[in-house]
């Protein structure tokens, strides 16, 4: 697939209604952000990741891993009394937390007090070099125990586009998250688990012919729109927003049962075999003059709406129609705006899941 580039961008932007053109729902002269600071000693800290109260999301930031050396400079300066960067957390409605920005540094500390490292490589403090908590002096290990952090917390009132704005302001990993990424941390749980289990599935793989990139989760995202559209009224609910749809969408997947949840796995398994049993390489894609194009999110998403409500037996007896239709699709210049230009736009939602409806049906029996 080397002719053919894989998404891997995240191109919904936000599209607030605003007259001064910001993108806050409020007006920070009158109202703030409701962010509260929580007093930790390392010990109480860890205590409570320790207990569950705080959960930390490898999936999260998973390309941004500390090293021995590293996690050794972190716990020196810790020792010397340095001041140290804010950890920001999320209050769910259960009072719990996830951590949104400190990762590293929480793992660092929970690795470094449960002896799972040495210190390597500090330079303020070298004869500590080899040292494990348990080996520090007993004096050092009580300032590492008592030593406060500074801990922010986001509270469950907290708009979305805040902590997506806050999210990039905040992140010291240096590389800036896109909203996928964020929602991953954010709306922890069935959804989150779903997602990760069908981008992980070979015959989506093998639908898309790698043209989604897995590295910053957009293949989750293509995923979670098709099953935002597929499983909720979009006609009633969707408003123009495509961020807050599919956000809703995730809180809902997270209250569902197992068996709700078999279901829409499977749907997604049987819709992905029977694209590429049609279209096989070129499933979802506009063709160019020299390559096959690449995945289209907004074809993805009204294509496979069609395919998940028709029987086997009708996509085996159409089969030939429906591939042939898809050609005729692309080439309607309503539904071509409607998946490539103002996509979240809620006229260009309807027009493209009604036309893929009726000219995909086309001269079918």
């Amino acid at each position: 697939m080397s002719e053919d580039k894989a998404i891997e961008t995240d191109f919904d932007t936000l599209e607030e209604d605003k007259n001064d053109g910001g993108i806050y729902p409020y007006d920070p002269a009158y109202e703030s952000i409701d962010i509260g600071e929580v007093p930790f000693s390392i010990f109480e800290y860890l205590r409570q990741l320790e207990k569950g109260k705080i959960k930390i999301q490898p999936d999260f930031q998973r390309n941004q891993v500390w090293n021995i050396e590293q996690k050794s400079k972190f716990i020196e300066s810790i020792i010397l009394n340095f001041p140290l960067p804010p950890i920001y957390l999320n209050e769910n409605k259960e009072s719990n937390y996830i951590v949104i920005d400190g990762l590293q540094r929480s793992t660092a500390l929970t690795e470094y007090y449960s002896n799972k490292f040495e210190l390597t490589g500090i330079e303020a403090l070298p004869k500590y070099n080899g040292y494990s908590f348990e080996k520090l002096p007993e004096v050092l290990q009580s300032k590492f125990e008592d030593k406060k952090l500074t801990v922010f917390v986001l509270k469950p009132s907290t708009p979305m586009v805040v902590i997506y704005d806050l999210f990039n302001r905040i992140n010291t990993g240096g590389t800036q998250l896109n909203r996928q990424e964020v929602r991953n941390c954010i709306f922890i749980g069935n959804s989150t688990q779903l997602l990760k289990n069908l981008a992980n599935q070979n015959v989506f793989i093998q639908a898309i012919d790698n043209g989604v990139k897995g590295t910053r989760m957009k293949d989750r995202e293509v995923i979670l729109r098709y099953i935002a559209f597929r499983w909720f009224d979009y006609s009633e609910e969707y408003i123009g927003d495509m961020s807050a749809y599919v956000e809703n969408a995730m809180k809902k997947i997270n209250l569902m049962s197992d068996e709700q949840l078999l279901v829409i796995k499977e749907d997604f398994l049987r819709v992905m075999v029977w694209s590429y049993k049609i279209w096989r390489e070129k499933s979802f894609r506009i063709p160019t003059a020299h390559t096959r194009g690449t995945i289209n999110i907004a074809i993805f998403e009204s294509v496979c709406n069609y395919l998940s409500k028709k029987e086997d037996d009708f996509l085996t007896r159409n089969k030939a129609t429906i591939k042939r239709n898809y050609l005729f699709l692309i080439k309607n210049n309503i539904y071509f705006e409607a998946v490539t230009k103002s996509t979240s736009n809620k006229n260009k939602v309807l027009d493209r899941f009604r036309i893929a409806d009726e000219m995909l049906n086309q001269n079918t029996q």
